[in-house]
């Protein structure tokens, strides 16, 4: 009755992510949908849920009891989410479309990225969009709305290790068997 959450969001490692919810006294079934995890998550972890969670997701979290609006995507940024910071108003969506039907976005296009897109084939920067009212939520980063204050943080970054040697060549293919095996089954339900 206090935390709502509105979600794009399918959870990899389900079982790993209801074992360690349940480890700290929330009960799932194992058939829990992603965004009731998502919700549970940030009930027992606030912002660092997103340690926690796998697979491709955005989502807006209204924070009744903290009053505030907690929104994230996901590491890769599969899933987009959309926003429009008009005065007051906040407005997000994971399409353009939904955003651009509201009557406070304007239609006026944002040169700079016109230009890249032009010339490079894409919006070099991950934050923008083709409009000038709307803005783009890059990969791996959390929106955090309270009172009237927005702020984004950036939550993931990949790690970047040493490169990889084994002594025999068999032995990368059995790497790379194991971590394919690993994605997989967290992916499966």
């Amino acid at each position: 009755g206090q935390t709502w959450i509105v979600a794009d969001a399918r959870v990899d490692g389900r079982r790993e992510l209801i074992a360690a919810l349940q480890s700290r006294g929330h009960h799932l079934p194992s058939q829990a949908t992603d965004p009731e995890l998502i919700l549970h998550s940030y009930q027992v972890w606030g912002e660092k849920c997103l340690e926690h969670l796998i697979g491709d997701f955005s989502f807006a979290i209204w924070d009744g009891g903290r009053r505030r609006l907690f929104c994230a995507r996901d590491q890769m940024g599969i899933k987009p989410f959309f926003y429009a910071r008009l005065g007051p108003l906040l407005i997000f969506s994971n399409t353009l479309d939904c955003i651009r039907q509201h009557p406070a976005v304007s239609d006026h296009l944002n040169d700079l990225s016109i230009a890249d897109f032009l010339l490079f084939d894409m919006i070099q920067d991950p934050a923008a969009t083709a409009f000038a009212d709307i803005q783009r939520l890059p990969p791996a980063h959390f929106l955090l709305c309270e009172q009237e204050s927005v702020s984004i943080h950036r939550y993931w970054q990949p790690s970047v290790t040493a490169p990889v040697h084994f002594r025999r060549p068999a032995d990368y293919v059995d790497r790379f068997n194991e971590l394919l095996d690993t994605a997989v089954a967290d992916r499966l339900r």
